[in-house]
Protein backbone atom coordinates (compact mmCIF):
# COMPACT_ATOMS: atom_id res chain seq x y z
CA UNK A 1 0.00 0.00 0.00
CA UNK A 2 1.15 3.50 -0.77
CA UNK A 3 2.60 5.17 2.38
CA UNK A 4 0.91 8.49 1.62
CA UNK A 5 -2.48 6.80 1.38
CA UNK A 6 -1.83 4.94 4.60
CA UNK A 7 -1.10 8.26 6.34
CA UNK A 8 -4.43 9.70 5.21
CA UNK A 9 -6.34 6.60 6.13
CA UNK A 10 -7.50 5.95 2.57
CA UNK A 11 -7.69 2.53 1.07
CA UNK A 12 -5.96 1.47 -2.12
CA UNK A 13 -7.95 1.67 -5.35
CA UNK A 14 -9.43 -1.60 -6.55
CA UNK A 15 -7.90 -3.28 -9.56
CA UNK A 16 -10.09 -2.94 -12.65
CA UNK A 17 -9.90 -5.34 -15.56
CA UNK A 18 -8.70 -3.69 -18.74
CA UNK A 19 -10.92 -5.81 -21.03
CA UNK A 20 -14.30 -6.57 -19.51
CA UNK A 21 -16.24 -9.49 -20.90
CA UNK A 22 -18.55 -8.17 -23.59
CA UNK A 23 -21.66 -10.10 -24.55
CA UNK A 24 -22.03 -10.14 -28.33
CA UNK A 25 -25.52 -9.96 -29.84
CA UNK A 26 -26.85 -13.18 -31.34
CA UNK A 27 -26.41 -13.71 -35.07
CA UNK A 28 -29.38 -12.98 -37.28
CA UNK A 29 -29.71 -15.08 -40.40
CA UNK A 30 -31.54 -14.12 -43.59
CA UNK A 31 -34.45 -16.47 -42.92
CA UNK A 32 -35.01 -14.86 -39.50
CA UNK A 33 -35.18 -11.30 -40.82
CA UNK A 34 -38.47 -9.47 -41.21
CA UNK A 35 -39.86 -8.89 -44.70
CA UNK A 36 -39.67 -5.10 -44.31
CA UNK A 37 -36.01 -5.19 -43.37
CA UNK A 38 -33.57 -2.99 -45.29
CA UNK A 39 -30.91 -5.71 -45.31
CA UNK A 40 -30.66 -9.21 -46.61
CA UNK A 41 -32.49 -11.05 -49.32
CA UNK A 42 -35.82 -9.53 -50.37
CA UNK A 43 -38.71 -11.88 -49.60
CA UNK A 44 -41.07 -10.83 -52.38
CA UNK A 45 -41.14 -8.88 -55.62
CA UNK A 46 -42.30 -5.68 -53.93
CA UNK A 47 -39.29 -5.68 -51.58
CA UNK A 48 -36.99 -6.40 -54.54
CA UNK A 49 -38.51 -3.54 -56.54
CA UNK A 50 -38.07 -1.16 -53.59
CA UNK A 51 -34.47 -2.25 -53.21
CA UNK A 52 -33.76 -1.71 -56.93
CA UNK A 53 -35.41 1.72 -56.80
CA UNK A 54 -33.39 2.67 -53.70
CA UNK A 55 -30.14 1.65 -55.41
CA UNK A 56 -31.04 3.56 -58.57
CA UNK A 57 -31.96 6.73 -56.65
CA UNK A 58 -28.73 6.49 -54.65
CA UNK A 59 -26.66 6.20 -57.82
CA UNK A 60 -28.47 9.15 -59.44
CA UNK A 61 -27.98 11.35 -56.37
CA UNK A 62 -24.33 10.28 -56.20
CA UNK A 63 -23.85 11.10 -59.88
CA UNK A 64 -25.39 14.55 -59.46
CA UNK A 65 -23.39 15.32 -56.32
CA UNK A 66 -20.15 14.11 -57.87
CA UNK A 67 -20.88 16.23 -60.96
CA UNK A 68 -21.15 19.34 -58.78
CA UNK A 69 -17.88 18.46 -57.03
CA UNK A 70 -16.20 17.74 -60.37
CA UNK A 71 -17.22 21.15 -61.73
CA UNK A 72 -15.91 23.01 -58.69
CA UNK A 73 -12.89 20.90 -57.74
CA UNK A 74 -11.88 19.10 -60.93
CA UNK A 75 -9.04 16.58 -60.89
CA UNK A 76 -9.77 13.57 -58.70
CA UNK A 77 -13.44 14.57 -58.30
CA UNK A 78 -13.82 14.20 -62.07
CA UNK A 79 -12.45 10.65 -61.89
CA UNK A 80 -14.90 9.82 -59.08
CA UNK A 81 -17.75 11.31 -61.12
CA UNK A 82 -16.85 9.22 -64.17
CA UNK A 83 -16.68 6.10 -62.01
CA UNK A 84 -20.14 6.76 -60.54
CA UNK A 85 -21.49 7.47 -64.03
CA UNK A 86 -20.13 4.12 -65.21
CA UNK A 87 -21.78 2.37 -62.25
CA UNK A 88 -25.08 4.11 -63.00
CA UNK A 89 -24.92 3.15 -66.68
CA UNK A 90 -24.08 -0.47 -65.84
CA UNK A 91 -26.89 -0.70 -63.29
CA UNK A 92 -29.39 0.81 -65.73
CA UNK A 93 -28.34 -1.77 -68.34
CA UNK A 94 -28.85 -4.56 -65.79
CA UNK A 95 -32.31 -3.23 -64.98
CA UNK A 96 -33.28 -3.19 -68.67
CA UNK A 97 -31.96 -6.74 -69.10
CA UNK A 98 -33.90 -7.87 -66.02
CA UNK A 99 -37.10 -6.28 -67.34
CA UNK A 100 -36.69 -7.97 -70.74
CA UNK A 101 -36.10 -11.41 -69.22
CA UNK A 102 -39.11 -10.90 -66.95
CA UNK A 103 -41.31 -10.01 -69.93
CA UNK A 104 -39.99 -13.01 -71.87
CA UNK A 105 -40.76 -15.26 -68.92
CA UNK A 106 -44.30 -13.89 -68.58
CA UNK A 107 -45.01 -13.86 -72.36
CA UNK A 108 -43.09 -16.67 -74.06
CA UNK A 109 -42.44 -16.45 -77.81
CA UNK A 110 -44.96 -18.34 -79.93
CA UNK A 111 -47.91 -17.84 -77.60
CA UNK A 112 -49.11 -14.44 -78.76
CA UNK A 113 -52.55 -14.19 -77.19
CA UNK A 114 -53.24 -10.74 -78.63
CA UNK A 115 -54.31 -12.27 -82.01
CA UNK A 116 -57.58 -14.24 -81.94
CA UNK A 117 -57.31 -17.75 -83.31
CA UNK A 118 -59.16 -18.51 -86.50
CA UNK A 119 -59.97 -21.73 -88.29
CA UNK A 120 -58.78 -22.43 -91.79
CA UNK A 121 -61.70 -24.22 -93.37
CA UNK A 122 -59.73 -25.63 -96.30
CA UNK A 123 -57.11 -27.40 -94.17
CA UNK A 124 -59.46 -28.27 -91.36
CA UNK A 125 -57.23 -26.88 -88.64
CA UNK A 126 -56.03 -23.78 -86.92
CA UNK A 127 -53.96 -21.19 -88.65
Amino acid sequence: MNPRLAERGAMAAPVVALRPNIALPPRVYANQMASNSNRGIPRNSIDARRRRRRILVTLIVGALASFVFAVYLGGFALVVHLLIDALLLGYAMLLVQHQRTREDRLNPVGTDDSQPRSWDVASGGQR
